[in-house]
């Protein structure tokens, strides 16, 4: 062995020796691997070989620690590291976002209880209200009046009687006016309550002037029957013929001494009178007074004026004046 090669040995020893000294590896894989080296140099003495350090394994200058490039791998830690921050960062942001969602969903469903809520105390108060008002409210009471109706009627005037309307000559004293007499001679209350139809419906009258009695008297028609049978005629006047207007006239006064009176007497008259006079009043008829306006003023007893007269019950044109004068004023 040249002096070369034990220099190298030499120094191959050395390194093993520090390298044996180094943290983590094992002496007996430096020592073989020593070994074998060294068998290999000596191998290969016959050759020629120009050794270098970059041929031999340098463990002295071999710093695994400090001679290795590990920016690499500290580059991917730190993206790791950063990749995970974000991912975090991103994490807790989509709670944070979750979570406000969720804080608005709540608030908004507790704002939507708190409108039904209130909705509902709203409406318990105005059924509250209305069934206060309902209990509490004056009770109405509906009053149902009868309104007069008005039909307007042509004007038809009927003079309905006996004699004394038969001779009034209603033309001449009603001129230009409808007028119908229809006065029967003779007639007593009964003939005029049995024939209404033809002596009174037929002409549908505006107006009805009703004068009768006077023969039931001469009849001798019980009194009270007379008042009947004259109020019968009303009744069924205003039945059949609502719109028509009803007079009743009293019974004309008679002069008892003169042959025309016959048995008719004015206190009998009189009687008769009174008692339709409060007929009509509570029937709302009118009652016209023919009775007083014929007397004979300067005479004490009631006896109907000579002027108005011609035998003591039929009606001269004097007394037609004085009659037709006393009707005007419940037909204009």
């Amino acid at each position: 062995m040249n002096s070369d090669n034990r220099n190298n040995s030499n120094s191959n020893r050395k390194r093993s020796a520090r390298y044996n000294n180094y943290k983590g590896s094992k002496s007996k894989k430096v020592n073989s691997h020593s070994k074998n080296y060294n068998k290999k140099i000596n191998n290969s003495n016959d050759k020629n070989f120009n050794i270098t350090k970059q041929q031999v394994f340098d463990f002295d200058e071999m710093n695994f620690s400090d001679e290795i490039d590990t920016s690499f791998v500290e580059n991917k830690r730190k993206k790791k590291e950063k990749i995970i921050d974000e991912l975090a960062q991103s994490y807790e942001r989509q709670k944070n976002k979750e979570n406000s969602k969720k804080i608005k969903e709540h608030s908004k469903m507790k704002i939507g209880r708190l409108f039904a809520v209130i909705s509902v105390l709203i409406l318990l108060l105005a059924i509250l209200i209305v069934c206060i008002y309902i209990v509490t409210r004056p009770v109405e009471t509906k009053v149902v009046t009868k309104e007069k109706e008005v039909v307007i009627v042509d004007d038809n005037y009927l003079f309905l009687g006996d004699s004394i309307t038969e001779q009034y000559d209603l033309e001449k004293y009603f001129p230009d006016m409808n007028v119908v007499n229809s006065g029967i001679s003779g007639n007593l209350t009964k003939d005029i309550l049995a024939g209404l139809k033809n002596r009174a419906y037929q002409y549908n009258p505006s107006k009805v002037f009703l004068l009768i009695g006077t023969n039931d008297i001469q009849a001798g028609v019980k009194e009270e029957d007379i008042i009947k049978n004259i109020e019968e005629i009303l009744s069924e006047l205003k039945e059949n013929r609502p719109y028509a207007e009803l007079y009743l006239e009293s019974i004309y006064p008679v002069d008892e001494e003169k042959k025309g009176a016959q048995s008719r007497t004015n206190e009998e008259i009189t009687s008769i009178n009174d008692t339709l006079k409060d007929y009509c009043k509570k029937e709302n008829i009118t009652f016209i007074d023919m009775y007083d306006l014929l007397l004979d003023p300067d005479e004490e007893e009631d006896v109907i004026q000579s002027d108005y007269t011609k035998d003591g019950l039929h009606i001269t044109d004097d007394g037609y004046e004085v009659i037709t004068k006393e009707i005007m004023k419940y037909i204009k």
